[in-house]
């Protein structure tokens, strides 16, 4: 089968977009299909030339991956086609005034929509009713990040003993960020030596800049730009927590990532975040500022605790979310279509 998978253009601001559509495609690979990926350039242009992509190409199938994003350009096309739903489609662009008229019309006419979980199924059954009996689960995975990049601790210079928390995602208020910028100030008030590092491209200018102009007030908070994919293997086993602030959330791949390499998490207790952790079991859910403080401090003050946790959300998320029932679920609903 010949497969042309889109991606979230521009790619270098919609980088988890682009880790579960490289994903696809090395695991649909594997299975022996020829696959490409379109989207990937900075420039953009997808109306422009995904008709020249697809005439040259000459796929069975054209799998877009966010509906809002990568699947308009798709109205339309005679080839079958599926749409496969970021967290920000699910629980943002199909409610938005502008955009959920859209984005219910891409699920409406695809040939499949693929989510990654019975919940996200039941709000697109809710909310587009026309994709009613095309849907199909598909699972996330995450690959077992290689950890030999540069360690995050040594070129900034963080002693050892210092707890690191690592906040990666893009600078959008979906992701949340802003909830964590007091949150260094509050555990060193509360006797914690610890420092926070948010890491991930700029995707809203005026809420990134915001983001900066808080940090560069509250020390022991660095905000990096996106760190190269060979560098985050390295910069989760630096963590001492993983954090997620977001509002919502589909399948958050810093969290599968995090987790399959046994990094404890800390995450806001959204929809898309309560499918992947069980509270206190594999992970710590909070639901307010004050509730992430305190789950955070909790791991501070007790190391074996923080340890255990990693361990059981390591041997979790390996056996939920198995790659090859991944590429199993995808390729089923390729054949549904």
């Amino acid at each position: 089968m010949k497969v042309l998978l889109l991606t979230p253009s521009p790619s270098h601001l919609h980088l988890g977009g682009l880790a579960t559509v490289g994903r696809y495609r090395e695991r649909l690979q594997q299975r022996g299909h020829l696959c490409e990926v379109f989207g990937t350039t900075d420039e953009g242009g997808i109306k422009q030339s995904l008709e020249g992509a697809i005439e040259r190409f000459k796929p069975d199938i054209v799998h877009a991956h966010d509906a809002f994003r990568s699947g308009l350009p798709l109205l339309g096309l005679t080839l079958p086609w599926v749409v496969s739903l970021s967290g920000e489609d699910l629980h943002h662009d199909m409610v938005e005034d502008e955009r959920g008229p859209l984005v219910g019309e891409v699920l409406g006419r695809a040939n499949r929509v693929l989510v990654p979980n019975r919940e996200a199924a039941d709000l697109v059954e809710e909310r587009v009713p026309d994709a009613v009996g095309r849907i199909d689960i598909v699972p996330r995975s995450a690959d077992r990040l290689a950890t030999d990049g540069t360690d995050l601790r040594r070129s900034l210079g963080i002693p050892s003993q210092r707890f690191l928390v690592f906040l990666p995602g893009g600078l959008r208020p979906i992701k949340g960020q802003h909830r964590a910028m007091s949150l260094v100030r509050v555990l060193r008030n509360a006797g914690a030596d610890i420092e926070m590092i948010v890491a991930g491209p700029e995707q809203d200018d005026a809420y990134a800049r915001d983001l900066h102009e808080q940090a560069a007030r509250e020390p022991g908070i660095r905000i990096l730009p996106p760190l190269a994919h060979d560098r985050m293997g390295a910069a989760y086993l630096d963590a001492d927590v993983v954090l997620n602030t977001s509002v919502c959330e589909g399948a958050a791949p810093t969290i599968l990532e995090a987790g399959m390499l046994g990094r404890p998490v800390v995450a806001a207790k959204v929809a898309g975040n309560t499918e992947l952790l069980r509270h206190r079991e594999t992970g710590l859910l909070f639901e307010d500022d004050e509730e992430m403080a305190k789950s955070i401090l909790a791991l501070y003050r007790n190391r074996s605790a923080a340890g255990a946790l990693g361990v059981r959300i390591r041997e979790d998320f390996r056996r939920r979310f198995d790659s090859e029932q991944e590429v199993s679920r995808l390729l089923s609903a390729y054949a549904a279509a």
